[in-house]
């Protein structure tokens, strides 16, 4: 025999599939419950406001549930969230995989994962920064910006070149970021440190915004085009995985 409690949250399991409401009634005959219980589990989830009634007799989810999508997600720690699945890919791969937000005109490591038997060595740890328009994870973040953002950006910071392969004229970088949007991923070719590629992809939150990024970086004598191709796949799954942590929607 069902609880009180069990009977309340089936109840609220069943109200979710209704954008309309739904009447008393059919409430529940479709949870093989009498009627004079579903009226008053309605009743005392109306008191608390995780249910409402509308016109005409009939019941949806109250407005108590975004306060309390509001408050989990403020409790969501992203390094936290992101920390299996980027020794996963780790060891997937057998590359170093790193974590990023914005931070001004920067990106910020906010994590990093490597094999202890890896013997390569790139400027990067944990708290560091990094210019946005030559890297993996800054192109990616830039690509995800308003137009307004992204000429304040450009307005503020100087395009020098770091390596050989740097882009530096603000047209091809518009080019680059459109691709990106297209492609759902975005490459450093060499274009902040020498002989290092990486390819990274964008983490949504519940909101649909790209405020993270995860990248997966090599030396370019391992990171080939087919190599490439095959790190895209699993960092985007990866960043998919993460996003749908953070409550966004499938992409």
């Amino acid at each position: 025999m069902l609880s009180s409690v069990q009977r309340a949250l089936a109840l609220l399991e069943e109200l979710k599939l209704y954008k309309e409401g739904v009447g008393v009634t059919e409430l529940a005959n479709r949870l093989e419950v009498a009627k004079s219980t579903t009226h008053r589990l309605l009743i005392s989830l109306e008191e608390y406001g995780y249910v409402r009634k509308r016109g005409e007799g009939r019941y949806q989810l109250g407005l108590k549930f975004l306060e309390m999508h509001q408050s989990v997600l403020s409790q969501l720690d992203v390094v936290e969230l992101a920390r299996p699945i980027m020794e996963k890919l780790c060891q997937d791969v057998g590359e170093i995989v790193h974590l990023v937000e914005q931070q001004g005109d920067h990106v910020i490591y906010l994590n990093k994962v490597e094999q202890q038997s890896s013997a390569l060595r790139v400027h990067s740890r944990i708290g560091s920064r990094a210019p946005m328009y030559c890297t993996g994870v800054g192109k990616l973040l830039l690509a995800h910006q308003d137009p307004a953002r992204l000429d304040r950006y450009f307005s503020d910071v100087p395009l020098k070149a770091y390596t050989p392969q740097t882009l530096t004229e603000q047209d091809v970088l518009l080019e680059t970021f459109a691709a990106i949007r297209k492609e759902g991923y975005s490459l450093d070719d060499s274009e902040h440190e020498p002989d290092i590629r990486c390819v990274a992809a964008p983490v949504f939150n519940h909101e649909q915004k790209v405020l993270y990024a995860l990248s997966v970086t090599g030396p370019a004598s391992r990171m080939d085009s087919e190599t490439i191709k095959s790190h895209t796949e699993n960092v985007m799954q990866a960043a998919q995985e993460l996003s749908n942590q953070l409550g966004a929607t499938a992409h």
